[in-house]
């Protein structure tokens, strides 16, 4: 929540730090923007981690339907439309049984809604935990 310029000095003196002194940097943002300054990034949804990897795999070719509806919701053209997720997010302690994004995927199937998919390994030193993993271009 601070201001463009701010919020670049921050990031910048938190870089300095973990470079000068061979630091760790954990950052817990929905700011994208902010993300993609990481070396990695684990993407949470319901309070499970459900993709993680290098941040310029993850952001460029997301494996997750959620990791691909955050980048879809936060078009990088401003003229290009803004694509809500679908649903609600689930009352905490509600979760519901299975893949706990089934009720907002466009991609869910019968499997979605009572397993919960393992991770699978998509190259890279990244994974995502869907059945549909990897997805396509297109994200289907």
């Amino acid at each position: 929540a601070l201001d463009a310029t701010v919020q670049a000095q921050v990031l910048e003196l938190l870089a300095r730090l973990a470079r000068e002194e061979g630091l760790s940097v954990l950052l817990v943002t929905h700011d994208l923007g902010v993300a993609a300054m990481a070396d990695r990034i684990a993407v949470m949804y319901a309070g499970r981690v459900v993709e993680e990897g290098p941040a310029a795999a993850v952001l460029g070719r997301p494996g997750h339907p959620y990791t691909r509806g955050l980048m879809g919701s936060r078009p990088a053209d401003p003229k290009a439309p803004w694509i809500p997720i679908p649903g609600q997010v689930p009352r905490p302690g509600d979760w519901p049984a299975g893949c706990p994004f089934h009720p907002r995927c466009t991609l869910a199937e019968a499997r979605c809604r009572g397993e919960v998919q393992r991770p699978v390994a998509l190259g890279e030193g990244r994974w995502a935990a869907c059945w549909k993993a990897p997805l396509s271009p297109a994200g289907a």
